[in-house]
């Protein structure tokens, strides 16, 4: 591959592995929950609802772990709808789609999600430019596969708020139950202290308790559905990545060849 042709062409690529996919879908979704956090929350009475749901949402560390869960399910929303307006781009670009043209609806699903259609179109034709004038089929191909997985790992980039999430969910779980054991141990050393094992020192015993227990069940439960987000983002960019990769190969080289 000559040194003098590649540059150019990775150059057009900054565009399509840029920051802007991961930064402003997730702003979108602190911007959303913040705001939506604050006001459920306050005019949450927990009193009426049923007793097993008013426990976690009367605790303001569970809290703390939904308003989480919530940024991180809208943030994988945006980066799903992203993806699907960008396959729905590609397919229109290889001549396999049918239907209207893009709308506002699709202009603002790719302005939150960070996509621009200019940046997925000028890496293919930088390249049907550079391998027209070159036709270098070998280095097309492997200037190709470079493209495929520098996506990869944009797409892995992208997800890797989605990864934190499933990372600290559970490990603020860990940290309430320690935070509840913590405030066990002091209403029992209190009860022992004043020798009394009923009344206040036990309440906060099995206050504690339950702190610990239910922060660490609300982490464990939460981290299921992010998982199971993760994994469905992870198929749709890969078939994403072959679409592609065809638009790549198939309509570039073979048009170009002929």
């Amino acid at each position: 591959m000559t040194d003098s042709a590649a540059p150019p062409i990775l150059a057009r690529a900054g565009g399509l592995f840029s920051e802007r996919q991961i930064t402003r879908p997730l702003v979108v979704a602190i911007l959303i929950t913040v705001p939506s956090y604050l006001t459920l929350f306050r005019l949450l009475d927990p009193a009426i609802l049923p007793q097993e749901l008013g426990r976690y949402l009367g605790n303001g560390y569970c809290q703390l772990m939904i308003a989480v869960f919530f940024t991180t399910l809208l943030y994988g929303l945006l980066q799903y709808l992203g993806l699907l307006d960008e396959h729905r781009h590609l397919q229109r670009w290889l001549g396999l789609g049918s239907g209207p043209q893009s709308t506002r609806l699709h202009g603002w699903i790719g302005f939150l999600s960070g996509r621009r259609h200019q940046d997925a179109d000028g890496v293919p034709a930088a390249l049907q430019r550079w391998y027209g004038k070159t036709q270098a089929r070998e280095d097309f191909v492997h200037l190709s596969d470079y493209v495929l997985t520098v996506r990869g790992l944009q797409h892995q980039h992208n997800f890797a708020p989605i990864g934190f999430a499933i990372w600290v969910l559970p490990l603020l779980g860990f940290i309430g139950t320690v935070i509840g054991i913590t405030q066990a141990i002091g209403g029992l050393e209190q009860s022992v202290g004043t020798s009394e094992i009923a009344g206040d020192g036990l309440g906060s015993v099995l206050g504690g308790l339950s702190f610990a227990f239910d922060t660490t069940f609300v982490g464990l439960v939460l981290v299921i559905p992010v998982m199971l987000l993760l994994l469905t983002l992870r198929t749709r960019a890969q078939k994403l990545d072959m679409v592609y990769y065809q638009m790549l190969l198939d309509r570039l080289f073979h048009e170009t060849a002929d």
